[in-house]
């Protein structure tokens, strides 16, 4: 009996390979997807708009109006306000009670930007019964 002693077989080594072609590829991609998103989210900050005009507008009665119009001072049941204070109006206005159902009338043309701050200076005085007011749509004359 004739016994070699064997020596086990060098196996090659297989070298990990990570092909970068294809995430090179995915981050360009998503460079420039935010790129071209961020160019269109800074074009749609300045666009004004147009509110609604509403089928169920009601006159407003018995409540605190504030009246927002293009190029002049917030309007605090009729009295001119300054933006900042707002909310000492309404205090003023209501004698503390923050039940008080405020309604905000802007007209069309007043900048989106007004009246985003006038409700949050409502909003800052803890008023929390806030109503937007439209005027009626014209309805069309039946013969």
């Amino acid at each position: 009996m004739n016994q070699e002693f064997l020596l086990p077989r060098r196996r090659r080594r297989v070298r990990p390979y990570l092909d970068m072609t294809a995430l090179i590829d995915t981050v360009f991609n998503l460079l420039i997807f935010f790129a071209v998103a961020s160019t269109l989210v800074g074009a749609r900050m300045g666009l004004e708009m147009r509110l609604p005009k509403a089928e169920t507008a009601r006159p407003v009665a018995d409540r605190v109006v504030l009246t927002l119009l293009p190029g002049r001072p917030v309007q605090v049941n009729g009295t001119p306000v300054a933006a900042d204070q707002i909310g000492a109006a309404l205090d003023r206005v209501t004698r503390g009670n923050r039940d008080s159902q405020i309604v905000v009338m802007a007209e069309e043309s007043v900048p989106y930007v007004d009246l985003v701050t006038a409700l949050d200076q409502v909003r800052l005085a803890e008023y929390h019964r806030i109503a937007l007011a439209a005027s009626p749509k014209p309805r069309p004359r039946t013969q």
